[in-house]
């Protein structure tokens, strides 16, 4: 007769130690491409901050999305990060085509007729 728990027994399996198996570790956020999409998008909100925020938004998801595909197991918004780097430099280069327009037309570059409204 057999003992349910004899080591003689075929079906008797020594119990695993702790720590041996388990999940693998879970991605976690970057907090860069984070920082990278609320800055962009805040620098919609802010006056003239696209010139001076959104460049800095661009430049923080640059760097998270480095980070992110270096270690693509570790990280899971790349979006993010993306969303930071088109809007950024989408804004900057929105307001600054916009502001080099008002400065020609103020000085009279573009023509007589755009002056004229500046003017008055």
């Amino acid at each position: 007769m057999t003992y349910p728990y004899d080591p003689n027994n075929s079906y008797y399996q020594t119990p695993q130690p702790y720590g041996m198996g388990g999940y693998p570790p879970m991605p976690r956020n970057n907090g860069m491409a984070i920082a990278s999409m609320c800055v962009s998008l805040a620098s919609i909100f802010t006056c003239y901050g696209a010139l001076l925020i959104g460049p800095i938004g661009a430049i923080l998801g640059h760097v998270s999305l480095r980070e992110i595909n270096r270690d693509p197991q570790a990280y899971t918004n790349r979006s993010m990060a993306l969303t930071g780097i088109i809007v950024g430099w989408s804004l900057f280069a929105a307001w600054a085509l916009l502001l080099t327009f008002v400065i020609l037309a103020a000085t009279g570059v573009l023509g007589a007729d755009l002056q004229e409204g500046f003017d008055s």
